[in-house]
């Protein structure tokens, strides 16, 4: 949970409606079954949420992008002038993408693509997160209260903001254009529509 973008004490203070849940999401696990986002389009595609045709534009979109978040740019290190107790002061500058998702009502969420370090190997990648607001969550009476312990708040994705997701992941990585490509493939079987990337 974030408050402004810093990390807040659910069970200490008490919560705010522009608080934010901030979920660093996934599509599949390592063997590569769905999970989360990959999850939520199979139920969103079953239940008819997303029809066959938007899967495939979906994946016509997918397959349209060439040029990629984690080729383009890059962390960048900045020596300043000043310095601090006899160290030289530094920054380190990751770079990243925002997208906010509307509603008539407000904000629905935040996405945001960022360029970090790998977390089981050695170098950088695009990893996405999902900034979710407090108030579009239940229970509605989380505001204005601390958490309760294991407290649980529930919330259900728009067909924007899955495709919005499906979009970032495509433009973050090649492997994670590869990835969502035949996920999405995966739902609808061999269909004419529907290629394997090159």
């Amino acid at each position: 949970m974030k408050r402004k973008g810093q990390p807040i004490a659910t069970r200490q203070v008490p919560l705010q409606a522009d608080d934010e849940l901030e979920w660093q999401i996934s599509y599949q696990n390592p063997d590569g079954g769905p999970v989360e986002l990959g999850e939520w389009l199979r139920l969103a595609y079953e239940y008819e949420l997303l029809s066959r045709e938007d899967i495939r534009q979906l994946h016509s979109l997918v397959l349209s992008h060439r040029e990629f978040f984690d080729e383009i740019f890059a962390i960048e290190e900045e020596l300043a002038s000043r310095e601090f107790e006899g160290f030289k002061l530094q920054w380190r500058k990751h770079p990243m993408l925002r997208r906010e998702l509307w509603s008539e009502d407000g904000l629905e969420a935040t996405i945001m693509v960022e360029l970090r370090h790998r977390q089981r190997a050695v170098g950088f990648q695009a990893m996405v997160f999902l900034l979710i607001p407090l108030q579009r969550c239940e229970p509605v009476d989380l505001i204005g209260r601390p958490a309760k312990p294991k407290e649980i708040a529930y919330w259900s994705p728009s067909k924007d903001i899955l495709i919005a997701l499906v979009h970032a992941f495509s433009i973050s990585s090649r492997s994670h254009q590869k990835d969502i490509s035949h996920l999405l493939k995966g739902f609808i079987g061999n269909d004419r529509g529907i290629h394997d990337l090159g």
